[in-house]
């Protein structure tokens, strides 16, 4: 897919100061010149004389089953892109056949999104320093119907943050839906980074749902997510929205997939712009991949519409790339079927 004129096209529908904020990255450089770019580094292996009859991408993953391992991942304020905010592109995702992982920063409430949802869907946690905000939250997205948890640990709320987040949030032009009377300023700074990993268990113990820990890097923390029980990791570096040269996570995913070697699904976000960079993905360990700008940009020009164009049309691709090396399923792609620079050499 040409990125380029849908990224074109949203800039010119979106405020300047949502753009700003839906673009903002700690380093100044766009996702596009780190994240994708360490995908590409990664050489794809064919494999021939499979026996190749068809191709399914179907995924099946905490028991419920879509049409591409292509799911979207949580970003906020999808009320900046569209008037019908997260229930546009939650639509849009059934259409494509995909999960989609809701924001508690989004626009519209979690019980109102939960009512406009027909299939499974998850709901994205941040632990706030005032458990009640958080716990009433919680419950309210249990309640509404979400399917697993995944709980964000790599926001340091109110100790720093990157210059862009405090350009940018003042003045957005809508409010956090969740959290009634706070601006998203001020959502942002009540978010606790004294996490540890008895706050997992602490967390599935409490709602009785699982719980997946997302914004991991390193191979320890990936470990450590598992032991405190949780249902799977998601390897996210948030946007490059955090720190300034954060590693890109498409050299941090094999690490984490061997450290976790098996105990739970891994899923990865970043950078992520073609069906070739699916397959790289997916080569490496991730049961499946996130999405998380490109849809806002599909938001922001066709709404639901444009969400589905965005999450088909990565999946037609990798359909074409897995159908031009072989694999027929997504379990019959595998790390022998890539050749990572010097960063993953395994």
């Amino acid at each position: 897919m040409d990125f380029d004129p849908i990224r074109t096209a949203a800039r010119s529908a979106l405020d300047p100061l949502s753009w700003d904020y839906y673009e903002g990255v700690a380093d100044g450089r766009p996702e596009s010149q780190t994240d994708h770019e360490a995908w590409q580094r990664i050489g794809i292996v064919p494999r021939v004389m499979q026996g190749l009859t068809e191709v399914d991408t179907t995924l099946t993953i905490a028991g419920a089953t879509f049409s591409t391992p292509v799911l979207v991942a949580p970003t906020a304020a999808h009320g900046l892109a569209h008037p019908d905010g997260e229930v546009a592109t939650l639509n849009g995702a059934a259409a494509a056949g995909a999960l989609m992982i809701y924001s508690s920063s989004a626009r519209v409430e979690v019980t109102e999104f939960g009512a406009a949802a027909d299939g499974p869907w998850w709901a994205q946690v941040y632990l706030m320093r005032d458990r009640l905000v958080s716990d009433d939250y919680i419950a309210r997205a249990v309640a509404a119907g979400a399917r697993a948890l995944v709980l964000t640990v790599d926001l340091s709320g109110g100790l720093a943050e990157a210059p862009f987040r405090q350009n940018t949030r003042v003045g957005l032009p809508a409010l956090p839906g969740n959290f009634p009377g706070l601006t998203w300023a001020q959502m942002s700074a009540g978010i606790d980074a004294n996490l540890r990993p008895d706050h997992v268990s602490g967390l599935i113990e409490s709602t009785g749902l699982p719980v997946w820990v997302k914004g991991v890097l390193h191979p320890e923390d990936a470990v450590a997510a598992v032991e405190a029980g949780a249902a799977g990791v998601i390897v996210s570096n948030h946007g490059r929205r955090q720190v300034a040269g954060v590693v890109p996570t498409a050299e941090a995913l094999g690490d984490v997939v061997d450290a976790v070697g098996g105990r739970v699904p891994v899923v990865v976000d970043g950078g992520i712009r073609s069906g070739v960079d699916l397959l790289r993905a997916l080569a490496l360990g991730a049961s499946a991949v996130g999405v998380g700008r490109p849809v806002l940009w599909g938001l922001a020009t066709t709404g639901t519409d444009g969400v589905r164009d965005v999450l088909a049309g990565l999946t037609v691709e990798l359909r074409q790339a897995m159908a031009a090396t072989g694999a027929g399923s997504l379990s019959a792609i595998n790390r022998t079927m890539v050749r990572p620079a010097t960063f993953l050499t395994r």
